[in-house]
């Protein structure tokens, strides 16, 4: 049996395993409940940390290995468009299905829950803002790279990797070569602690339900 199909196996046990714990702990031991949903939901909590301990350090290093493996600007430029194209119409796609699932279903419309805090609602909306084009470049274009990783802002490190990524494309086989090396290196090695990661994921879901 290959590792993906052992790995979903155990997830759907451990997901099974835990719909009976949580059920039994809430009709058993009502007095317990509480306290023990706060503790075992750190093992989800723990699992989730990881996944997003890997995704900035992983997105970098496999663009810049990518796009410097490109000897060919062109073909930076025709594979950098499709991805912006595909990016732009999932969005749109993802947009549009939700205004159609929104306003058709109309979610909480039925319930017609009470607002029992009029005035925290008002300085919600005094204090937002509407999003400028100069909030969208702000967000877009890293101040510090140190900083989106600390954040974890996606696309701000994928504009940093595809820079560094095409500069180092144009810098010379040369100088290029053992750089890229220890990215691909680096990018190896955090692919096999997803593999790790992924391994945990069982227990996350078991925390979780």
């Amino acid at each position: 049996m290959k590792g993906q199909n052992k790995l979903f196996i155990a997830i759907i046990i451990a997901l099974l395993v835990g719909v009976g714990i949580g059920g039994i702990v809430h009709v058993k031991y009502p007095e317990n409940a509480e306290p023990f949903a706060k503790n075992i939901k750190l093992l989800g909590t723990v699992f989730i940390r990881l996944v997003q301990m890997i995704i900035a350090p992983l997105v970098f290093t496999t663009l810049v290995v990518g796009i410097a493996k490109m000897s060919d600007i062109k073909m930076i430029g025709r594979v950098g468009t499709k991805a912006m194209l595909w990016f732009i119409s999932a969005s749109l796609i993802s947009l549009f299905i939700g205004l159609i699932l929104v306003n058709w279903l109309e979610p909480g419309h039925v319930t017609k829950l009470p607002i029992q805090d009029v005035s925290s609602a008002d300085e919600l909306l005094k204090s937002s803002k509407s999003f400028s084009m100069e909030d969208f470049v702000k967000h877009m274009i890293p101040k510090s790279l140190f900083e989106a990783f600390a954040t974890n802002e996606v696309l701000q490190i994928v504009i940093f990797a595809v820079m560094f990524g095409v500069a180092l494309a144009n810098l010379g086989e040369e100088y290029s070569k053992p750089v890229v090396k220890l990215f691909d290196i680096i990018a190896h090695a955090i692919l096999k602690m997803v593999g790790y990661i992924m391994w945990f994921a069982p227990l996350g879901v078991l925390g979780a339900i």
